[in-house]
C-alpha cells in the first residue's frame, strides 16, 4: 500500500472499533481513518501482533491504543514501550482520554518505581524500555497478566545504546508471556517485513502520508524537488533566512536541524530579526506571552532562560539538551500552539515528541564522530526522520523538506544519498560488550537462564539470533561470561547462576563495570571519605559519561589531579578501567561539575565555568545520585563504614545544597535557592518555620501560596491581621527545586520504595 493524503479515508465505524471507543475518537475529531490504519486495525482488533511500518504523523499511535484497550476490556494489561521520556509523557497524556471508560493509565520514567500495589491498579502502563526492562527482572506481578505491549519508534533497535535494552525486553516479554500481542510501530525502513516475522506479527507497511510531502535541495536561490519540479525563493538574504521568511510569510512555520547545541542557539539569534519583521502585533503579543511563561518554570535563572528570553518575543526559539525539561516544555508548548514561528534543533528532536512544520530545512548532514574524531556524514534514516517532520496535519496541505547544498554537486548527491535513497536496515546492537554484560548478568540473576542450552536458546530467539549466525556472538558471550565470574558476579560453576555480588548489581541496573569501581573505591574508602573522592569515584564509572574537555581545561585538572590524587579511590592505570589520561581528567571535569552543584554555585555561574547548559548539569546530577545510592547498597555488603557519608552526599547531590539546607529542601517547592534564603533569614530547619509569619515567608519565597503551603506541611505559622486580607496576586511559581532523579534506570532509595511517584 502507498499512497497521498488525498487518498479515500475509511470510516470508523467500518472496522469493529466498540461503540464507546468509538464516541471518545469522534468526540477527538477523528470521524475516519487513513488506509493503513484501517488495514492495521482489523488485525489488531482480531488480537493479532502487528508491525505497522509507515511514515511520521500516519496515525500509528492510535493502532497501538486500541491494542492496549483491548486488552484492558479482557482483563488484561498493557505495556507501552517508548525510547524517550518526553514521547511517554506525551503518550500518557493522549491515554488519558480512555479513562471514562474505567481505563486506568500509569507512568514509570525517571528514577521512581512504582510498587507491586499501584501498579496492580493499573491497566495500562508507559514506561521506557529500560522501566520495563526493570520490571522484568524484579518478576512484577503486574506482567502476569499482560495482554499487549506496544514498541513505539521499534527502528530504534539500531541505536548502540537504547537498542540492545528495547530487543531484550521484547524477547523476554515474548518468553514470559508466549500469547502477548505485540504491535510494533516503526518508520519506513528496508526491512521492516523481517522484524514482523521475528515477531511473528502481521506486517502493515505502507508510504501513506495525510499531509503530502515535496522534498528536495536548496542552491543558488533555488529548490530542486525530487519530482523534479522547482521553487525560487525569493531574496533578500541568505539560504536560511529566505527559506525561513518565504514559508512564514505563506502561513507556515519553519523547522531548522542543525548538528550542534551552539549551532542552533547562534542559529536562532541570526534568525530572530527575520522572523520578527513576519510578526503581527497579536502574534508579537502571544510571544511575549511565551517569554513570560519561562519565568515560572524555575525558582533559580539558568542561561537557557536567559537566551530564550531574549528569543521567544520575536518568535523564534532554539531547542537541545542544554535545556532543561521544563524550559523544553515551553518552547514545544509555544511552537505547537504556533506562537513561534520557527524552531531551530539539534536532530535528537527528530526522535522524539510530534512537533511538524510546513517546512523542515535541514542545514547540516554531518555529525562529530567520537571515534574517527572527525565530521562524518549522517544515515539516510536520519536525515529521513528530519524530513518526516514536514507538514502538520489539520494545518498543512503539503509539507516541504528541503536540504542546503553548497554547490551543484553536493545538491545532486543530496538527491541521490538521502532523499531518494531506500531506507536503510535496521540491523541488531546487541553483539556489543557493555550491553551484553549487563543483560547477560540479568538473565542469569533473574533466573530466566541457567544453562548453556538455556542462555543460546535466548539469543537464538532474539532479533540478533533471527537475523545473524549465533557463531557471530559466542566469542563475545564468551568473553562476557569470563569477565562476570573474574568479577564475582557468577558462580565459577558450570551451571550459570549469580553470586550475591552479581543479583544486587543487577537490581541496581549498574552496568557491572561500574559495580567492579564502585567496589574498588569502597574497599579503599577510609571512614569519611571526602565529598569529591566519592565524586570522582562515581564519575569514573561508564554509566555516568564523562564530559568534554575544552581547551585549557585539561591543564586545569591535571593539577587537580596531582593535587588530590592522594585522596582518590579510582587511579587512570588500573583495571578493569585503564583509562588514558585525558579521559580520565574529563572524568574528573564531570566530579568537579557535581563538587560545585553540591556547593550551590548558582546554575548560571555553574554553566558558565564549565561551559555545558543547565540540562546538562540536571542529567549528569540524577545519575550521579541514582550511582550513589547504588554505592551505598554496595557499602553495606564491601564497606559499611562509608554508608553513611555516601548516602549523606547522595542527598546533597539531589538536592544541589550543602548538609545544613537538608531539612528544608525536602519541603514541598522548596529548592537550594529558596531553602538558602530561608536559612539566611533565621529559619535553619522546619521546626523553626513552625513560628514563622505567614506575610515574612511570602515575602521570602515570593508566592504567598507557597508560603501557605509550607506552613501547613510544617504544622506551624503566625497569623497578622493582614494574612486575612485578600493577597497580592503573586507572579506564578512551578516548584522545581526537588530535582529528584529521573534517570530512566536505577531504583529510588528505600524509605521510598512504596511510594506512588
Amino acid at each position: 500500500m502507498s499512497g497521498t493524503g488525498a487518498e479515500a479515508r475509511v470510516p470508523l465505524d467500518s472496522v469493529g472499533i466498540p461503540r464507546e471507543i468509538r464516541a471518545i475518537l469522534e468526540a477527538d475529531g477523528i470521524t475516519s481513518l487513513y488506509p493503513p490504519q484501517a488495514e492495521a486495525i482489523v488485525p489488531v482488533l482480531a488480537g493479532e501482533s502487528v508491525v505497522l511500518a509507515c511514515p511520521t504523523a500516519s496515525g500509528k499511535s492510535l493502532v497501538a491504543y486500541l491494542a492496549l484497550l483491548r486488552a484492558a476490556r479482557a482483563g488484561r494489561t498493557g505495556l507501552y514501550l517508548v525510547p524517550l521520556r518526553a514521547l511517554a509523557q506525551e503518550k500518557y497524556d493522549e491515554l488519558q482520554a480512555f479513562e471514562s471508560l474505567g481505563i486506568r493509565v500509569g507512568l514509570s520514567i525517571g528514577d521512581y518505581d512504582l510498587s507491586n500495589a499501584v501498579l496492580d491498579k493499573l491497566d495500562i502502563l508507559v514506561a521506557t524500555s529500560e522501566k520495563a526492562d526493570g520490571l522484568l527482572r524484579k518478576r512484577a506481578p503486574w506482567l502476569e497478566r499482560l495482554g499487549a505491549v506496544v514498541a513505539d519508534e521499534v527502528h530504534l533497535m539500531r541505536d548502540p545504546d537504547r537498542g540492545p535494552t528495547l530487543e531484550v525486553s521484547l524477547t523476554r516479554l515474548k518468553r514470559l508471556r508466549p500469547d502477548v500481542q505485540v504491535v510494533a510501530l516503526s518508520a519506513t525502513v528496508g526491512n521492516s517485513a523481517e522484524i514482523a516475522d521475528w515477531l511473528k506479527a502481521r506486517h502493515v507497511a505502507s508510504e501513506f502520508r495525510p499531509v503530502p510531502l515535496k522534498s528536495g535541495v536548496y542552491h543558488d536561490g533555488r529548490i530542486l524537488f525530487t519530482d523534479l519540479t522547482t521553487r525560487d525563493v525569493p531574496p533578500p538574504g541568505d539560504a536560511l533566512p529566505r527559506l525561513v521568511r518565504d514559508v512564514i510569510r505563506g502561513g507556515g512555520q519553519a523547522l531548522v536541524f542543525v548538528n550542534t547545541r551552539r549551532a542552533s542557539e547562534q542559529t536562532a539569534q541570526s534568525l530572530a530579526p527575520t522572523v520578527r519583521a513576519t510578526l503581527s502585533p497579536e502574534e508579537k503579543a502571544a510571544a511575549r506571552g511565551a517569554a513570560d511563561a519561562l519565568g515560572t518554570v524555575a525558582e533559580e535563572e539558568t542561561e537557557g532562560i536567559r537566551r530564550l528570553s531574549g528569543l521567544l518575543p520575536d518568535g523564534v526559539a532554539f531547542h537541545n539538551a542544554s535545556l532543561t525539561n521544563p524550559e523544553r516544555r515551553i518552547v514545544e508548548r509555544a511552537f505547537k500552539e504556533r506562537t513561534l514561528k520557527a524552531l531551530v534543533a539539534t536532530p535528537t528532536l527528530a526522535a522524539g515528541i510530534n512537533l511538524p512544520a510546513r517546512r523542515v530545512i535541514v542545514r547540516d548532514t554531518t555529525r562529530y564522530d567520537d571515534h574517527l574524531g572527525v565530521q562524518a556524514p549522517i544515515s539516510a534514516m536520519e536525515v529521513q526522520q528530519m524530513c518526516g517532520r514536514a507538514g502538520r496535519p489539520r494545518f498543512d496541505v503539503a509539507g516541504e523538506a528541503v536540504l542546503l547544498a553548497r554547490s551543484e554537486e553536493e545538491a545532486e548527491r543530496f538527491l541521490d544519498d538521502y532523499l531518494s535513497a531506500p531506507p536503510e536496515r535496521v540491523q541488531s546492537r546487541l553483539a556489543a560488550e557493555p550491553a551484553l554484560r549487563m543483560h547477560l548478568l540479568a538473565l542469569v540473576a533473574s533466573g530466566q537462564v541457567g544453562t548453556e542450552a538455556e542462555l543460546e536458546e535466548f539469543f537464538a530467539a532474539t532479533f540478533f539470533g533471527h537475523t545473524v549466525e549465533l557463531r557471530e556472538i559466542a566469542v563475545v558471550v564468551e568473553n562476557v561470561r569470563r569477565f562476570l565470574e573474574h568479577h564475582e558476579f557468577l558462580e565459577p560453576v558450570a551451571e550459570l547462576r549469580a553470586t550475591g555480588f552479581g543479583v544486587l548489581t543487577s537490581e541496581l541496573y549498574l552496568d557491572p563495570m561500574s559495580a567492579v569501581v564502585l567496589r574498588q573505591a569502597l574497599e579503599r574508602a577510609p571512614i569519611n571519605p571526602s565529598a569529591f573522592s566519592l565524586l570522582a569515584a562515581v564519575a569514573a564509572t561508564p554509566d555516568l559519561p564523562a564530559m568534554f574537555l575544552r581547551r585549557g581545561e585539561d591543564v586545569e585538572m591535571l593539577a587537580k589531579f596531582t593535587d588530590l590524587e592522594s585522596e582518590l579511590l579510582i587511579k587512570p592505570d588500573e583495571d578493569p578501567l585503564r583509562l588514558d589520561l585525558d579521559l580520565f581528567l574529563a572524568t574528573l571535569k564531570t566530579a568537579s561539575v557535581l563538587e560545585a552543584w553540591v556547593d550551590e554555585t548558582p546554575l548560571v555561574e555553574l554553566t558558565e565555568r564549565f561551559g555545558i547548559g543547565a540540562g546538562d548539569v540536571r542529567a549528569k546530577v540524577e545519575d550521579a545520585d541514582w550511582l550513589l545510592f547504588g554505592a551505598s547498597r554496595l557499602a553495606v555488603r564491601f564497606q559499611r563504614r562509608a554508608a553513611r557519608a555516601i548516602d549523606a552526599l547522595s542527598l546533597r547531590v539531589r538536592y544541589g545544597v550543602n548538609e545544613e539546607l537538608l531539612d528544608l529542601v525536602r519541603l514541598r517547592g522548596v529548592g537550594r535557592v529558596r531553602g538558602r534564603a530561608l536559612y539566611r533569614a533565621g529559619y535553619p530547619d522546619r521546626e523553626a518555620l513552625k513560628g514563622a509569619r505567614l506575610d515574612h515567608l511570602e515575602t521570602l519565597l515570593k508566592s504567598r501560596p507557597l508560603a501557605k503551603a509550607v506552613l501547613a506541611e510544617v504544622g506551624g505559622g503566625r497569623r497578622t491581621p493582614a494574612d486575612d486580607e485578600p493577597p497580592t496576586p503573586a507572579p506564578p511559581t512551578v516548584p522545581a527545586a526537588r530535582p529528584a532523579p529521573a534517570r530512566t534506570r536505577g531504583p529510588k532509595r528505600l524509605d521510598e520504595f512504596d511510594s506512588p511517584p
